[in-house]
């Protein structure tokens, strides 16, 4: 039997990963264009939004096993660009070059512990309940909610390590279900509203 191309595993049921995938890039030309905090921090939220219902879209739709397998494998690897990759390049262009070296090597950390976070995911996943390390969905909105604070260089370099090593910690956190769901989602609708907020003020 002849493989199927790469080509015919596009499809609607992976729409949000790569909307997520889009807005992550989206997000490094507003901090590398337009050095903006507000357009970063935002464009970030909205990829872990989209990341969030990534699976429960996909699973609207009929796919045979290869498809559900390639879902799976393209959002580990969206995750990576988009909560991994892109968030160190965000930070690289709107920080000032004070501690560049201490800066880079916090970034490998960050980005190590991301994708290796993925990695055991993929390997994990079936196994038990929640999580094991911080998602980096979850890793990605708190640099969104950051992203509010301007953070200065050394605390943004310190946060790079903190976040990464959280994420590859035995810290064993929950699925988002019914309370805490609603927690997570006001999360989102808070950071919306005051990125809302600091765009209508800068356009007044």
């Amino acid at each position: 039997m002849r493989a199927r191309a790469p080509l015919q595993y596009f499809g609607v049921c992976n729409l949000l990963s790569y909307v997520s995938l889009f807005c992550g890039f989206a997000a490094v030309t507003a901090a590398r264009s337009w050095h903006s905090w507000e357009g970063s921090g935002l464009l970030i939220a909205i990829s872990a939004l989209a990341d969030t219902f990534d699976g429960k879209f996909a699973r609207c739709f009929s796919r045979n096993e290869s498809e559900v397998e390639f879902g799976a494998e393209l959002d580990s690897l969206v995750d990576a660009v988009s909560f991994g990759v892109v968030p160190v390049i965000c930070l690289d262009s709107l920080l000032p070059s004070g501690a560049a070296l201490l800066q880079l090597e916090a970034s490998f950390v960050y980005v190590v512990c991301a994708v290796t976070r993925l990695g055991y995911f993929n390997v994990h996943q079936n196994e038990g309940s929640g999580f094991v390390g911080l998602p980096t969905t979850l890793a990605a909105l708190i640099w969104s909610t950051l992203f509010l604070l301007h953070p200065s260089p050394w605390f943004a370099t310190l946060m790079m390590v903190v976040i990464g090593c959280a994420m590859v910690l035995p810290l064993h956190i929950s699925r988002p279900r019914g309370v805490t769901m609603w927690l997570f989602m006001s999360w989102f609708l808070t950071v919306f509203g005051f990125y809302g907020l600091r765009i209508w003020e800068g356009n007044h």
